[in-house]
């Protein structure tokens, strides 16, 4: 007879301890909660989600963190003037040799036409950074913008890229030449080729020669998701 009201009593105790971890809203419900000693569900931690880490390179003073980067830069001579063009050469040629050999990249450069250095992205292999550097000394810089062409051209080259963390630089000296449309045209036919919405990041350079002509890069990267540096010669 003991034994039967001591199996009663634990019958009747174990519903209660089950439910010691609920609640009960407002509306009546029961709120279970998860012990707390069971995992929970969820996102994996940061680093157990990070697959492949972005190496970062610095251009200009700005930090530059991806696996794959198009540069789109001026071959460009103010009246006989090449101190933007060498500038930029100078700071590309830094820029690709911070790049590990798992890194992809190329180069566009226009005046008044455009110029690349590969048709797709290459690796940065010591190889491939000598022949990027050697073809950026074969340019000769003038005096002309038209740069709408290479960017869009910039753009088609990373988004054909089998790469997961693209960024393109597009350098400028001036607004853009050879773009029907003017700039609001040049700004909306360079974002519509950015279908994969990649980062779009402007350099604008000024000098004692010309200045105030950032605001049309300033609205690029804006528009793309980009940053704004300005940089005096």
């Amino acid at each position: 007879m003991r034994h039967s009201w001591l199996l009663l009593v634990l019958c009747l105790a174990v519903p209660f301890i089950g439910l010691s971890t609920a609640g009960v809203a407002a509306d009546g419900k029961v709120i279970t909660k998860r012990p707390l000693d069971l995992p929970s569900g969820g996102r994996a931690s940061s680093d157990a989600e990070e697959e492949d880490a972005p190496e970062s390179i610095v251009f200009y003073g700005a930090e530059f963190e991806g696996d794959c980067f198009v540069w789109c830069f001026p071959a460009y001579g103010f009246c006989g003037d090449t101190t933007v063009f060498s500038g930029i050469r100078a700071e590309v040629t830094i820029a690709i040799g911070q790049l590990s050999d798992q890194s992809m990249f190329d180069l566009v450069a226009f005046n008044s036409t455009s110029f690349t250095w590969s048709p797709m992205v290459q690796p940065a292999n010591p190889a491939n950074r000598g022949g990027a550097i050697g073809w950026m000394n074969t340019l000769t810089p003038v005096e002309s913008h038209c740069l709408v062409e290479a960017a869009v051209t910039a753009l088609g080259i990373s988004q054909a890229a089998d790469s997961q963390f693209k960024q393109v630089v597009l350098c400028g000296a001036r607004t853009p030449s050879c773009a029907g449309g003017g700039i609001s045209g040049a700004l909306l036919a360079i974002t519509s080729a950015n279908y994969e919405n990649t980062p779009l990041h402007t350099i604008y350079f000024t000098t004692s020669n010309y200045s105030g002509e950032q605001s049309f890069y300033q609205q690029l990267a804006a528009m793309n998701g980009g940053t704004y540096r300005q940089v005096s010669f």
